[in-house]
């Protein structure tokens, strides 16, 4: 573990067993004020969420016909798919935004995938939450498809002492039947 995210999860745990302990007694002793101050810092804490998930633009569900058909892996002659699945706990219901540069652009949430069926060729594949944008912290990477091949992309939100980045990842053929096989497909918005 990095020495400097070691640190923060130091100190997040201190900052969480005094709240625990201390917290009640320091709002209590406000009196009348201590309620005020609590009820302030619920609204916020609640706002704050909302915020951040009202940037969701997760599209629709897919059809089962294309579904059934993501799932075979097998793109149409002359063609090759690209799946980006999201998977991890972290963020999840957060939407993360997902661009195959010139091809289609959408947004995704935990265990969801989307598929573009494209020529062959090589492609970019950018990543990152919805309320972020896409900032170079967020990831990016190259895939390259041949006639017939499909390459699925897993994506998760690696959480760090300050921000969050998404990480990329290409799964071998086995690992992606299985993530592809255990995930609600959705449709790009774009």
């Amino acid at each position: 573990m990095n020495p400097n995210n070691k640190k923060w999860l130091i100190l997040t745990f201190v900052a969480a067993i005094i709240g625990v302990f201390a917290g009640p007694a320091l709002l209590g002793s406000m009196g009348s004020m201590g309620g005020i101050v609590g009820a302030v810092i619920l609204i916020a804490a609640v706002g704050y969420i909302v915020y951040l998930l009202s940037a969701n633009k997760v599209g629709k569900a897919a059809d089962p016909a294309a579904v059934k058909d993501a799932r075979s892996l097998v793109p149409a002659p002359g063609k090759a798919r690209i799946y980006v699945v999201r998977r991890g706990f972290m963020g999840g219901l957060a939407g993360m935004k997902v661009d195959i540069a010139g091809v289609a652009s959408g947004q995704i949430r935990m265990n969801q995938f989307v598929m573009a069926e494209v020529a062959p060729g090589t492609y970019t594949v950018e990543t990152a939450m919805a309320r972020n944008g896409m900032k170079p912290s967020n990831s990016e990477s190259s895939v390259t498809v041949a006639e017939g091949e499909a390459v699925v992309v897993q994506v998760m939100l690696e959480v760090r002492a300050t921000h969050a980045v998404t990480v990329q990842k290409q799964l071998s053929p086995g690992e992606a039947r299985s993530e592809i096989a255990n995930t609600k497909m959705v449709q790009w918005t774009s």
